[in-house]
């Protein structure tokens, strides 16, 4: 076999090089910068209001104020919750609605157009309909409640801290499921038919061919759509900030609304570079977690 001379392969891999640098200097500008420069503000105290002072090295300090503070806890708090509601309820509703849509029907394009519509849509579309659907004097839903005689009186749906929270989520999931079920459509069609139809024979019911066929073949997906969600609703911000500012009373303040307040409200941003990692460290914690807990199922 004849190889390529020295020179050539040396050629071939400067151009290689020359090919990638525009997409490493891009990925170093928008990626590596930042989160390098913002470990280091987190180690900083950033005095704003007397800048003659300039930027003082406190090290941890940032981050043990942080966690000794108590709102932190209960942001963090209020952040689990959405994530728990969005795992508990949107990874079983998009596979039971992707299980559906598996099913040859008239007009299945269509009515995967329309669940698909949400998730297309920007972040901050999403956040004015809902904010349309919820207002309390002309609203959707309180016009659509009233009709059918289920309330007698409007409700301020985003006004009661008891209710706030439920709404957002109702909100995020009708924009995030849509991602759970491309996900197991596209599962659920890889799996073979003929597994099914020998289940059939041997007198399986559909409900047993679903636990021991589609499950253990969409493990892969569950774990993608465990792992994503997680991701995505940790850094839930758009709609909380649209529907609530994080009110009423506080009771809608996730952990990335208070890293927005204290970074562009309260200036302090060194402390809200600390939080940005300490949330960075949980998110990857609970990947590994659910990284090995699926290894363990799989052995």
């Amino acid at each position: 076999m004849n190889k390529k001379p020295r020179s050539l392969a040396a050629q071939d891999r400067r151009l290689g090089i020359a090919l990638l640098m525009p997409a490493i200097i891009i990925l170093c500008a928008v990626i590596v910068y930042p989160m390098v420069h913002s470990f280091w503000l987190s180690t900083q105290n950033l005095n704003v209001s007397n800048p003659a002072r300039g930027r003082e090295y406190v090290g941890v300090q940032n981050y043990l104020e942080v966690l000794r503070s108590s709102e932190w806890w209960l942001s963090l708090m209020r952040t689990l919750y959405f994530v728990a509601a969005d795992l508990l309820i949107g990874i079983p509703l998009g596979l039971a609605i992707a299980t559906l849509l598996n099913k040859e029907r008239r007009g299945k394009g269509l009515i995967l157009a329309i669940i698909l519509f949400p998730y297309v849509l920007a972040p901050i579309v999403n956040s004015l309909i809902w904010k349309l659907i919820y207002d309390p004097n002309y609203g959707f839903l309180n016009g659509l409640l009233t009709q059918v005689g289920i309330l007698k009186d409007y409700v301020p749906w985003l006004s009661k801290p008891s209710l706030a929270a439920i709404m957002l989520i109702i909100a995020n999931l009708w924009q995030g499921t849509p991602f759970a079920i491309v996900l197991f459509l596209a599962g659920l069609k890889s799996i073979p038919k003929e597994e099914y139809e020998a289940a059939a024979i041997d007198g399986a019911s559909k409900l047993a061919s679903f636990k021991y066929i589609t499950i253990p073949h969409l493990k892969p997906i569950i774990y993608m759509n465990i792992v994503m969600k997680t991701i995505l609703t940790f850094k839930l911000f758009d709609i909380v900030y649209s529907l609530t500012g994080g009110g009423p009373g506080g009771s809608t303040t996730v952990v990335s609304m208070l890293i927005y307040r204290e970074s562009f409200e309260y200036m302090k941003f060194g402390q809200g570079a600390a939080m940005s990692y300490l949330l960075l460290l949980l998110v990857l914690t609970l990947v590994v977690v659910y990284s090995r807990m699926f290894k363990e199922e799989e052995i």
